[in-house]
C-alpha cells in the first residue's frame, strides 16, 4: 500500500509525462500538434481531486534548492480570503487578503483592478474597491469592499424616473465570494501567461473543481473563458517551439461538475494531443487511479454524460445544449463497438410509447425519425446561448435517455451529492467501521 509520503506520486508522474512534445524524429510528430498544454481530469467526489491538486503543487518541492513550479486554484484557495464582520451594525463588512501568500505577492505593483472588474461582471453585478497597506497601491491589496447599485422606478411629478441607490460595504453570499476569488486567481493566471517576472518559475496551472455554486449558464461562460485561455495559449506556444523557444505553461483541470467538462472538452477538441482523464480509487487499496479516456474507454466519459442528463431531467433543467451531450454519448458508445454511426443504438426504440403498424412505419423508419431529431437538434443547441427545452423536445430527449440507460444499464451516480470530499471520506471510514 501507498506511504502519505508518496501517495499521489505515480499519479502525478502519469500527468506531468503526459505534457512530453513528441520527438521531432518519431513517426507520430506533426508540426501542428507536437504536444498539448492541458490535461482534462473527470472525477466524482471523493476520489481526492483536492489532495492530488496540492500534492501535485508540492511535488518534489523537499528537494534542494527547489522552486515555486505550480500555481494552483483549490478549496485552500479560498483559505486566502477571510471575512471580518461587521456583527453589531453590519456596516463595515471587509473581506480580508492574506498578503504573505506567494500567490499574492506576485500582484504588488500590477494594475488590475479594471481586469478583475471587466471578469467578475461577466457573472454578476456586485462591485468591489480595494484597501491597500498604508494606501501604498505599489503593495499587494490587503482587503476588499463591495457594493451592490440597485435601481428603483419612482413616480415624480407625473414622470416615472429610475433612482440608483448604492449598497456599500456588504457581506456578498457564498457564491459571489467564490466567483470574486476565481477572478481574481484569474488575473494572477494572466500574470504568468504573461511573462510577469515574480511568477517566472511557474511551470504549471492546477484548477480543482471550480464551478460551485454556479448555474448552468455561468458553467459554459465560465468554461468558454478559461479554454479560450488555454487554447490561445497554446498556438502561442506552438508558434514559439517551432522557432526553437518556447516558454511553456501546462494547465491541470480536474471536475466533478459533468456539464463544465463536456465544455471544456468541446471547447478544446482541436488540440489533437490533449490528454483527458478518468481519476477514480483502487477499491482495495483506497488510493487514486489515474485512467486515460482514450477511445477504447470512452464509458467513464459517458457515465458522467449520462449523470448529468439525469440530474436536468429530474430537476426539470433540460436545456437545447443537451442534445449535444446525448449526441458525443451515442456517437461514443458507436465507436466503442466498432459502429461508423449510432444508428444500432437506437434498435427497438418507439415513439411516445407508441406502437405503429410495421407495414407503415418500421423499425427502420423509427430510427431515421429519432436520427434525424438528434442531428436537427444538437445543431441548433448552442452551448454559448442556451434555452430551456420546449416539453415536446423535453420527451424526445427523455425518451432517447431512458432507452440508452436501460439498453446499455447505465448504473448512475448521484451528482447532488454536496457534501465536501473530506466528508464523503470520513463517512465510508465510518461506514467501514460498522
Amino acid at each position: 500500500m501507498a506511504t502519505i509520503d508518496n501517495y499521489n506520486d505515480e499519479v502525478i508522474a502519469k500527468l506531468r509525462n503526459g505534457f512530453t512534445p513528441v520527438h521531432r524524429n518519431s513517426r507520430e510528430y506533426n508540426d501542428k500538434f507536437p504536444f498539448t498544454n492541458c490535461a482534462l481530469i473527470f472525477a466524482y467526489n471523493g476520489t481526492g481531486k483536492t489532495r492530488l491538486s496540492y500534492d501535485f503543487a508540492h511535488y518534489d518541492r523537499n528537494q534542494p534548492k527547489a522552486k515555486k513550479h505550480t500555481l494552483y486554484y483549490n478549496a485552500y484557495t479560498e483559505d486566502i480570503f477571510t471575512w471580518k464582520n461587521d456583527l453589531e451594525n453590519n456596516e463595515e463588512n471587509i473581506l480580508l487578503i492574506n498578503q504573505d501568500s506567494e500567490f499574492v505577492q506576485g500582484l504588488a505593483g500590477v494594475d488590475f483592478t479594471v481586469r478583475l472588474r471587466n471578469y467578475l461582471q461577466l457573472f454578476t453585478d456586485i462591485d468591489f474597491d480595494f484597501d491597500y497597506v498604508e494606501n501604498d497601491p505599489m503593495a499587494p491589496p490587503c482587503s476588499v469592499r463591495f457594493n451592490k447599485k440597485k435601481t428603483y422606478e419612482v413616480e415624480l411629478n407625473g414622470q416615472i424616473q429610475n433612482i440608483e441607490e448604492v449598497y456599500e460595504n456588504i457581506k456578498i453570499s457564498r457564491g459571489e465570494e467564490r466567483l470574486f476569488v476565481w477572478c481574481f486567481f484569474r488575473c494572477i493566471m494572466d500574470e504568468v501567461v504573461n511573462g510577469n517576472p515574480a511568477y517566472k518559475d511557474i511551470e504549471y496551472i492546477y484548477i480543482d473543481d471550480p464551478m460551485s455554486s454556479l448555474d448552468d449558464n455561468n458553467v459554459i461562460l465560465f468554461a468558454q473563458q478559461l479554454y479560450s485561455l488555454i487554447r490561445k495559449q497554446r498556438e502561442d506556444e506552438v508558434a514559439a517551439y517551432r522557432k526553437g523557444k518556447c516558454r511553456r505553461i501546462k494547465f491541470v483541470i480536474s471536475t466533478h461538475h459533468a456539464l463544465f467538462f463536456h465544455t471544456m472538452l468541446h471547447g478544446l477538441n482541436a488540440d489533437r494531443k490533449l490528454k483527458t482523464y478518468y481519476l477514480s480509487r483502487d477499491k482495495v487499496e483506497d488510493i487514486p487511479v489515474l485512467k486515460d479516456m482514450s477511445s477504447d474507454t470512452p464509458f467513464y466519459y459517458n457515465v458522467a454524460m449520462m449523470s448529468e442528463i439525469q440530474r436536468a431531467i429530474y430537476t426539470n433543467k433540460l436545456y437545447t445544449y443537451h442534445f449535444n451531450i446525448i449526441r458525443s454519448v451515442m456517437e461514443k458508445i458507436a465507436e466503442f463497438f466498432g459502429h461508423f454511426d449510432f444508428r444500432f443504438i437506437l434498435d427497438e426504440i418507439d415513439y411516445k410509447n407508441q406502437k405503429f403498424n410495421a407495414d407503415l412505419f418500421d423499425d427502420a423508419d423509427m430510427k431515421d425519425l429519432y436520427i434525424r431529431i438528434v442531428n436537427v437538434y444538437s445543431h441548433q443547441g448552442s452551448f454559448f446561448a442556451p434555452a430551456p427545452m420546449v416539453d415536446d423536445n423535453k420527451e424526445m430527449l427523455k425518451k432517447l435517455f431512458f432507452h440508452i440507460k436501460k439498453k446499455y444499464n447505465f448504473i448512475l451516480p448521484n451528482l447532488t451529492d454536496e457534501r465536501s470530499e473530506l466528508q464523503i471520506y470520513l463517512d465510508r471510514k465510518q461506514n467501514k467501521n460498522r
